[in-house]
């Protein structure tokens, strides 16, 4: 935009003039991220006040909504924005956004009509969601102000608002810049205006118009119709953004600390309306996975205690499509399939924290807190054991991928799949060594004190642990270290005379010996409390043999 094109929108009383200048720029710049063209001679904040003066006059109305795509494609620009932003100007786009009109929650009165037109309001949030981003002194602006009030204000009366999708999409996105970055916005959201039963209400209204939507296209009436959910575009995106707000205002609850009777009545309300997005279709598999990616991570914020709602017990006649143990597993079904796409969609050691960790703390918090649960996910991860001629990491199922991650430089996640299969093997030592080879579970026995055989915590007498008859007949041949069968090896020691054996243990011996000296290795036995100790040299090992773990 040229110093023409700039005076043009700052003093020109022709509208058609003005409009043809504002078209032209977001024609030009509707992928443009920055402007550094702008940045001399003050061009920028002559533009950004020529346009926001333009938002202040009524006769300039009919463009009001190009002046706020040219705002919105300018405020991505990032450089120096503290120093462009005004608390008037803050105030102007709150007002166009029609955020006033719900200032004061408990309010009755509060109206959705009176709104600006639905370019000029959508526009407006769009321009408060890039600035409340990109800028500190911004959010420090909405911060003063009623916004945060507003927001919720007028997600209380969501089914009430013209053009809703639109309008409440770019309010979630909003509230969730501003839970997310400012701690006084997300406490006063959370504790005095009791932001997590409104959005709890809005996923409610969301899957009620999508149960209308579906039962209205349903053909035939069926059983499995009952909890449909089709989720369009548009509900997708708002619960999204609802889930990835709610996220906000309980991430700092400790997950394993007792809750308050107020908290626990908020759980009560949020885990039905969970369960039901889960049972939900989308469009697509993308949208889909979105989804289930923004409920897994607030379930991780989520106590084991309230876990078992995701597996409602099935009422006399009730049908689902995955029934075990007399509940409802399709949610949990929905996690699992998750899992699935997270360990095939993530490649190497990057972003794999980012991908895998918040469904595997999911996955831990479910085996933990209901037992049906748990033996519906061991059914899933550790399947009865048929072939055992391949090591437990080879393959392309769920316990050869985990198996996978148990040697991973990425320790978290490491941990977090240790502790996984833990809890579906009932933490006994002996079966985890079945499912993973002791190679690949010796880490996390290590740290728990457990190499030495020793049970964990005390689980259901009943066993679910079934042996087939493969593997039974390979049962005596299989290697625990690797955990698969080995082939027939001819033993190296024959013909050898009991002298020669002697040299080549004492050679070994020494070679170990060597490498020890100068580092390369750190030998270790196992001690009372069943973890690694150090030793000074490597003949103590004949001194102190090591424990097998047992069963």
């Amino acid at each position: 935009m040229n110093d023409t094109e700039i005076e043009i929108i700052s003093n020109c009383a022709n509208l058609d003039e003005v409009d043809q200048v504002l078209k032209g720029f977001l024609k030009i710049n509707e992928n443009v991220f920055t402007f550094p063209f702008l940045y001399e001679n003050n061009r920028r904040v002559i533009l950004w006040t020529a346009l926001f003066q333009r938002l202040q006059q009524e006769p300039s109305e009919s463009i009001h909504d190009l002046c706020l795509a040219v705002i919105r494609i300018l405020s991505r620009d990032k450089a120096d924005m503290d120093n462009l932003i005004c608390e008037k100007w803050i105030t102007t786009l709150i007002e166009r956004g029609g955020l006033y009109n719900f200032v004061g929650v408990e309010d009755e009165t509060a109206s959705p009509l009176n709104m600006p037109r639905k370019e000029i309001v959508v526009e407006a949030l769009k321009c408060l969601c890039n600035i409340a981003f990109n800028s500190e002194v911004a959010r420090a602006l909405c911060a003063h102000t009623s916004i945060d009030q507003a927001l919720i204000g007028r997600l209380r009366v969501y089914k009430d608002i013209p053009f809703k999708e639109e309008v409440m999409l770019f309010d979630m996105k909003l509230l969730f810049i501003l839970t997310a970055l400012r701690q006084d916005i997300k406490k006063r959201v959370k504790e005095e205006l009791h932001g997590m039963d409104y959005l709890i209400s809005g996923l409610n209204e969301l899957l009620l118009e999508a149960s209308q939507e579906s039962e209205a296209n349903a053909s035939a009436c069926s059983a499995a119709a009952e909890q449909s959910y089709n989720l369009q575009d548009s509900h997708q995106g708002i619960a999204c953004e609802i889930l990835k707000t709610q996220f906000n205002l309980i991430i700092q609850s400790g997950s394993y600390e007792p809750v308050s009777e107020e908290e626990e009545a908020m759980y009560l309300k949020l885990m039905p309306v969970l369960t039901a997005l889960l049972y939900a279709q989308a469009t697509s598999e993308d949208k889909l996975i979105e989804l289930h990616s923004n409920i897994a991570n607030l379930l991780t914020s989520v106590p084991p205690t309230f876990y078992p709602y995701l597996t409602p017990e099935l009422s006399k006649g009730e049908v689902c499509q995955h029934e075990f143990d007399g509940r409802n597993m399709d949610a949990l079904q929905a996690l699992v399939q998750l899992l699935h796409y997270r360990l095939n969609s993530t490649t190497g050691t990057k972003n794999q924290y980012e991908n895998l960790s918040p469904i595997l703390t999911v996955m831990v918090k479910s085996a933990r807190g209901c037992r049906a649960q748990r033996k519906y996910l061991r059914q899933a991860v550790l399947p009865p054991l048929r072939d055992v001629s391949r090591p437990p990491e080879q393959g392309g199922a769920l316990r050869n991928q985990l198996c996978r991650l148990l040697t991973t430089p990425v320790t978290s996640v490491r941990d977090l799949v240790a502790e996984f299969l833990f809890v579906l093997c009932k933490e006994k030592v002996g079966r985890m060594v079945k499912y993973t080879g002791f190679g690949n579970a010796a880490g996390h026995l290590a740290q728990k004190g457990l190499l030495g055989g020793a049970r964990g915590a005390a689980y259901s007498s009943s066993s679910d642990d079934s042996d087939t008859e493969e593997y039974l007949r390979a049962a005596p041949h299989i290697d625990p270290v690797v955990g698969c069968t080995r082939p027939p090896r001819a033993n190296p020691f024959e013909g050898m005379t009991e002298e020669q054996k002697e040299y080549e243990a004492m050679k070994l011996v020494n070679l170990f010996d060597k490498m020890v000296s100068e580092g390369v290795v750190k030998p270790a036995r196992v001690g009372p409390d069943g973890r690694p100790q150090p030793i000074e040299h490597v003949l103590e090992f004949r001194e102190h043999l090591p424990n097998r773990p047992q069963s």
